[in-house]
C-alpha cells in the first residue's frame, strides 16, 4: 500500500512502507504525481519514544474554532492566510512549518492547538475521542494546550492507471492510495476512503470479466522469480547492522529536505544523501537468517522500498518547478499556468529512474469554468 512513513512525523502505521509502489516501479509501470505528499496540520506531538506521535488530531478541531499557537503562545495563522486555522491543509502546514523553522516552538519542537476558549465541557462532549487520545499522552485538550506538528498523511502520487483501475500490465489492477491521478495535487479530506471504496468496487466489477476472457494461467518467468528471490534474500547473506539508525536518517532527511517546503539546493542534496543511505543499507544484513517470523528481515525490505520511493519523490519534486497543491518550492512559489498544467511520470529501466511530464487533459471542466448546481 501507500503510506508516506519515510518522514519523521507520519500518520500511517510503520508497516506501510510504499511496497506497492516499489513493486510497480520495478515492474516497469509509470508512477505519476509522486511529488504530491499531503501533510495533515495537526499530528499529535508526544515525544520521540511513543508511536502516538504523528497520529492525527482531526480536522474538526480547527473547523470548530480551535486556535493554533506558536511556542510563545501567539496565534499566528493571521500572518499567513485570511482563513486563519480554517485554511486548506497545505496552507496551514506550510505556516506551521515556517513558525517551527523560525524557532518559535514548544518544548517538544512543535506548536500548540488550543480548544479551551470554546468551553471545556463542550469540547469534551463534541470531541470525546480526541480528548481521550490526548489524555493518553498527558495532554488536556478540553482545558489546556496540546503539542502538535504537521504530519505526513497521504500520498496523492501512485501508479498510472485508467478509470477502470487497469494498468499497462494486463491483469494487474490498482485502487486506493497506490493509484495515481485520482486526487490531482491535493486531496480533499474524506476522499481517501471514497477512493478505496469506489475504485475498489470498480476493480471488483472489472476483474471477473478479464478472468473470463483469459481463463488459463500464464507460464511463470523463472528468471524473474529467481531475480526476486535473490532480491528478497539478499540481507540474509550480509553481516548485521543497525537498521534503526538508517531509518532515522531517512526520516530526518525527508522531513528536512523533501518535506513541506522545498528548494533545488535541498532536493539535490537529498538525492546524494539517499544514495549514501541506500549504499549503507546494501552493506547491512539481518542477524537471524531464519525466514520464519523474521520481523527484522521485513524491516530491511520495508526500508529498501522507502528509500527507493523517497528517491522518486525527490526527483519528481525537482522536476516540478512550480508550487501546486501539496508541492511547494520556495524557489518557484508560483503555481504556474493552469491551462498548460503538466503532471510528472517516473519510470525505471535497468535500475535507473527517469522523470518526464505529460500535459494534463481537462476533459470535463476547463480552467476558469464555473460549475453550477
Amino acid at each position: 500500500g501507500g503510506g508516506p512513513t519515510m518522514y519523521r512525523y507520519h500518520t500511517p502505521s510503520g508497516d506501510k512502507s510504499m511496497d506497492g509502489l516499489a513493486m510497480a516501479l520495478r515492474s516497469g509501470l509509470g508512477l505519476r504525481d509522486m511529488e504530491m505528499v499531503q501533510f495533515h496540520p495537526t499530528g499529535l506531538l508526544a515525544g520521540p519514544d511513543t508511536r502516538m506521535t504523528g497520529t492525527v488530531l482531526e480536522e474538526g478541531l480547527r473547523g470548530a474554532g480551535g486556535y493554533l499557537l506558536n511556542g510563545e503562545k501567539e496565534r499566528f495563522m493571521g500572518n499567513y492566510d485570511e482563513n486563519l486555522e480554517r485554511a486548506t491543509r497545505d496552507v496551514v502546514s506550510r505556516a506551521m512549518y515556517a513558525e517551527m523553522r523560525e524557532g518559535r516552538t514548544t518544548p517538544l519542537g512543535g506548536l500548540y492547538i488550543q480548544m479551551e476558549h470554546l468551553g471545556p465541557d463542550i469540547v469534551a462532549q463534541k470531541f470525546k475521542g480526541m480528548v481521550e487520545r490526548c489524555a493518553d499522552c498527558g495532554f488536556d485538550l478540553a482545558g489546556g494546550l496540546v503539542e502538535v506538528v504537521p504530519t505526513a498523511h497521504y500520498h496523492m502520487g501512485g501508479v498510472v492507471c485508467e478509470t477502470d483501475t487497469s494498468t499497462a500490465i494486463p491483469g494487474l489492477y490498482v485502487a486506493g492510495e497506490d493509484a495515481g491521478g485520482v486526487h490531482g495535487a491535493n486531496r480533499l479530506g474524506g476522499n481517501g476512503i471514497a477512493n478505496s471504496t469506489v475504485f475498489g468496487g470498480i476493480a471488483g466489477d472489472i476483474m471477473p470479466g478479464f478472468i473470463a476472457q483469459n481463463p488459463h494461467w500464464r507460464q511463470p518467468d523463472e528468471n524473474v522469480l529467481a531475480d526476486e528471490i535473490a532480491r528478497a534474500t539478499y540481507p540474509l547473506e550480509r553481516s548485521t547492522g543497525d537498521l534503526h539508525v538508517l531509518r532515522d536518517q531517512l526520516q530526518d532527511l525527508m522531513w528536512d529536505q523533501v518535506g513541506i517546503l522545498r528548494d533545488k539546493t535541498g532536493l539535490e542534496s537529498a538525492l546524494g544523501q539517499l544514495d549514501d543511505i541506500e549504499s549503507a543499507l546494501m552493506k547491512t544484513g539481518v542477524a537471524d537468517s531464519n525466514r520464519a517470523f523474521n520481523l527484522t528481515w521485513h524491516d530491511w525490505l520495508n526500508l529498501r522500498s522507502l528509500v527507493e520511493i523517497s528517491r522518486v519523490i525527490t526527483m519528481a519534486a525537482l522536476q516540478r518547478e512550480n508550487s501546486r497543491g501539496a508541492h511547494f518550492r520556495e524557489d518557484f512559489p508560483g503555481e504556474g499556468d493552469l491551462e498548460n498544467s503538466r503532471f510528472t511520470i517516473a519510470l525505471q529501466q535497468d535500475g535507473k529512474v527517469s522523470i518526464s511530464d505529460e500535459q494534463v487533459v481537462f476533459s470535463m471542466v476547463k480552467p476558469g469554468e464555473t460549475i453550477l448546481n
